[in-house]
């Protein structure tokens, strides 16, 4: 664990290998991951520029390696570097516009569209380039991707299940492999609407 929700940080981290995931804890106990950052990534960047107080867990979902720096130090530095700041904002915004579409897929979507949703979300941040297509050698878990999108561990099973029935996904080992993911991303709206 990095920061825990409602922790005051201690600086703002600088993800250099490795992935951090940022979650959240429901009332009724239901974690809900909201963002998984890779390398290289600053957090937690609204406390750090705004003064909001920290309401999330930032936890190592690898072997990480991250630096720290005091909260002043960093945004001193960055207040007078344009390019940094054009960078940081890039990031930001390409972070909130993926976030807009998952909450729209969250409000919107049945469970099976949702993991589609994060499926493609987790291929286009962590996968890389395969012979077959796009290969995420990282182990997503049926329980972090039902965190993902706030679904049980068994709706996520049986979602995925579907998928790789389809012939949409594919185990290889413990990575997923997607042959083909403009036909994953067509899933989303081939799909009725469930009432």
């Amino acid at each position: 664990m990095l920061i825990r929700a409602d922790d005051d940080p201690q600086g703002i981290f600088c993800l250099t290998k490795g992935y951090v995931r940022q979650y959240t804890i429901s009332p009724a106990g239901n974690e809900l991951s909201l963002h998984i950052l890779n390398p290289i990534s600053y957090f937690p960047m609204v406390w750090a520029i705004n003064g909001t107080p920290n309401v999330y867990f930032f936890e190592a979902l690898t072997a990480v390696e991250v630096g720290r720096a005091p909260r002043e130090q960093v945004v001193n530095f960055i207040k007078d570097k344009p390019a940094l700041l054009f960078a940081l904002m890039s990031e930001l915004l390409e972070d909130y516009a993926e976030t807009l579409t998952r909450v729209e897929h969250l409000v919107f979507s049945d469970a099976y569209r949702r993991v589609i949703s994060i499926l493609i979300y987790i291929a286009k941040h962590f996968g890389q380039v395969h012979k077959k297509g796009i290969i995420v050698n990282h182990r997503f878990t049926q329980a972090d991707i039902a965190t993902l999108v706030g679904v049980a561990r068994e709706t996520a099973s049986i979602e995925l299940f579907k998928l790789e029935k389809a012939g949409l996904i594919k185990y290889v080992d413990h990575a997923i492999l997607f042959e083909d993911l403009d036909k994953l991303a067509a899933e989303i709206n081939s799909v009725p609407l469930q009432s």
